[in-house]
């Protein structure tokens, strides 16, 4: 596969009625979000406008396949407390990433893979990170095996053993 034709650019105020056709959508509220709470646009505009405008540090960005958009990532730094509760020491630099392709026929082709590889490659680019994290349901086999791909390493289980926290560690450091 090409992976040339995978971009990530910064989200703008021009994203929120993607994103709220996205987050209406059944296969990407089933991880992301509740299934039976579809997002309005009110609520994206409020959710995501303030990290669009640099308001809170959490950074979002689309994913486009050529020039169509296929999917949403972000990434924020982990604060003292979150790390400690996750067991990690304060001396390290840590980020979370959250992701998802927006467009369920494009499942299972290769692409979230891409996208996570290239984000990975753009935090270790852009900030000090030691470690980025995520953490998926443990009933989204698809997301760990993609995870896994990616160089990611399972942890442990959280929220109540209805997560896996997993990590990639900046080997270029």
């Amino acid at each position: 596969m090409d992976t040339n034709n995978i971009y990530i650019r910064n989200m703008t105020d021009n994203d929120y009625d993607l994103m709220a056709k996205w987050l209406s959508t059944k296969e990407v509220l089933e991880f992301y979000g509740d299934i039976n709470s579809p997002f309005t646009i009110e609520q994206v505009r409020k959710k995501y406008e303030p990290r669009v405008h640099g308001e809170i540090p959490v950074f979002p960005f689309i994913v486009e396949l050529d020039d169509s958009p296929i999917g949403f990532m972000q990434y924020y730094k982990l604060q003292e407390e979150e790390q400690k509760e996750l067991g990690y020491l304060n001396n390290q630099v840590i980020f979370g990433i959250d992701q998802f392709i927006g467009i369920p026929k494009l499942y299972n082709k290769g692409y979230g893979t891409i996208m996570v590889s290239k984000f990975i490659e753009l935090i270790i680019n852009i900030t000090d990170a030691d470690i980025i994290i995520l953490d998926p349901e443990i009933s989204n086999e698809r997301a760990i095996r993609c995870y896994e791909k990616c160089g990611f390493s399972k942890v442990k289980k959280i929220n109540n053993e209805s997560a896996l926290l997993m990590e990639y560690k900046n080997t270029k450091i």
